[in-house]
């Protein structure tokens, strides 16, 4: 083939290609053109504002031809910025637009402290006062700064009767002194962590008492859901005060003011079998728990009623536990003559409790013949006022019971946290601020026994 005959072959080669790759030029309609790989995005033909309504075409990339054209309203090209929150910081979220000068500015709220548990800010020793702290766990301020009284189960430890006297882990002489709740079931949502931190930092008590009545609309003769729901309030207790190194009297209130068999521990003795077995199975690892078997036996009810009662309970709690066992005893607790003439047998780590008002209640005889015989005392209730929890207080009569008890290292517990009616209450009637130890949020009984135990731990010093 001669030179021109090939230059002739190149060029039919190359139309045809060119025919092949090419589209039709004339062809104006999408869905009949036939290069669809070759066509644009849809673009603005010329600049419009954001928010206008603008033609956008869409070519053949090979033709240049417009292949179609639509109507859109221009938006905005956002870009943001985001400023995060702090603790007591709020945060920014701002928006705005390359193409114009839309700005758009939202307000991310402050996100708030995180409250640590408690820290102790030095090492302090055995009933010393020292300082104690929260902090956020965020931002690591210090939220909060308090003294307290190192004078509980994180200083003593496990505890035991040793003869009459309560000993603490090291084996010397401790002496308990605190508060006793009002009915769990009508005061349960007293029993949290923020009240009982306010109570041992603002009075210095080392132990709290919880009063878990059977009856009353209690344990034993209320709705199941009432049932559930004091239990879960008498945990949220012993845990709160657990964490903040408390002793805890779990008391079996059984006093039978509205059901007169209750006043005889042996009428819920199978309520009272179970209730022991479940909680000292709960807690049988934890050393602070004391537990109180019968709180105030009356009427007709014999010392030999509660000692078979005792006989029934002890056990349940020690396939658990050697805990301390508190033991009542007839006449509201104030019949120790019973027991010295025939206490319990078999036991260790056994006391007898003893309750009394002063204001009415002015011989200490039994309480200081038990102790001279070897029997072991605790006041797991007392008073001021009346027995009945109500009228004025008799603090020279409380005053000289106190001396009595603090001559011989006997234990007590007050009557009562709460802001109920009567005048044996420490909140006055109708607040709610039961984190607030306040002498102003106090009625006359809790402002006293603030000073008193306060002067007790060491905290006014």
């Amino acid at each position: 083939m001669n030179s021109y005959k090939k230059v002739l072959l190149l060029i039919f080669v190359i139309v045809f290609i060119f025919t092949l790759t090419s589209c039709n030029g004339d062809e104006q309609d999408l869905d009949t053109h036939i290069c669809l790989e070759n066509l644009s995005e849809f673009k603005f033909d010329q600049e419009y504002k954001c928010g206008e309504t603008g033609i956008q075409n869409q070519i053949c990339n090979v033709c240049k031809k417009v292949i179609n054209t639509q109507e859109v309203v221009v938006e905005h090209v956002i870009r943001v910025r985001e400023v995060l929150p702090e603790c007591t910081k709020d945060g920014r979220l701002i928006e705005s637009c390359k193409n114009c000068e839309y700005s758009n500015k939202t307000i991310l709220p402050a996100t708030g402290h995180i409250e640590s548990d408690l820290y102790t800010l030095d090492e302090i020793g055995i009933d010393k006062v020292g300082l104690r702290y929260t902090k956020c766990l965020t931002c690591d301020k210090q939220l909060s700064k308090e003294k307290f009284a190192n004078n509980g189960y994180f200083a003593h430890g496990k505890l035991s009767v040793n003869g009459a006297d309560l000993v603490d882990q090291y084996g010397e002489k401790v002496q308990l002194y605190g508060l006793s709740s009002h009915g769990v079931q009508w005061y349960g949502h007293l029993l949290t962590f923020d009240t009982l931190r306010a109570i041992q930092s603002g009075f210095g008590n080392n132990i709290v008492r919880f009063a878990f009545y059977s009856d009353e609309r209690g344990y034993c003769d209320g709705t199941e859901a009432k049932k559930a729901q004091m239990l879960e309030d008498l945990y949220e207790g012993i845990d709160a005060a657990t964490s903040l190194g408390l002793y805890v009297i779990v008391d079996w209130h059984m006093v039978g003011a509205v059901n007169e068999k209750d006043k005889n521990p042996l009428y819920y003795l199978k309520e009272s079998k179970e209730f022991f077995s479940m909680i000292s199975e709960k807690y049988k690892d934890q050393d602070n728990i004391l537990y109180e078997i019968m709180n105030e036996p009356n009427g007709d009810t014999t010392w030999s009623d509660c000692k078979k009662y005792a006989n029934a309970v002890i056990p349940c709690i020690r396939q658990n536990s050697d805990a301390i066992i508190l033991v009542g005893n007839p006449h509201w607790t104030a019949d120790l003559n019973s027991v010295m003439s025939s206490p319990l047998k078999g036991y260790e780590n056994i006391m007898y409790t003893y309750h009394f008002y002063a204001n009415g209640h002015r011989d200490w005889s039994q309480v200081v013949n038990a102790y001279s015989m070897g029997i072991p005392v605790f006041i797991s209730e007392y008073g001021m006022m009346l027995s009945s929890g109500d009228g004025p207080l008799d603090t020279n009569s409380g005053e000289n019971w106190l001396d009595v008890l603090d001559e011989r290292n006997i234990s007590y517990v007050a009557w009562n946290i709460s802001s109920s009616k009567g005048s044996a209450s420490i909140f006055k009637y109708g607040t709610y601020e039961y984190d607030n130890v306040e002498d102003d949020n106090l009625k006359e009984w809790g402002v006293y026994l603030k000073r008193l135990y306060r002067k007790k731990s060491g905290l006014d010093e």
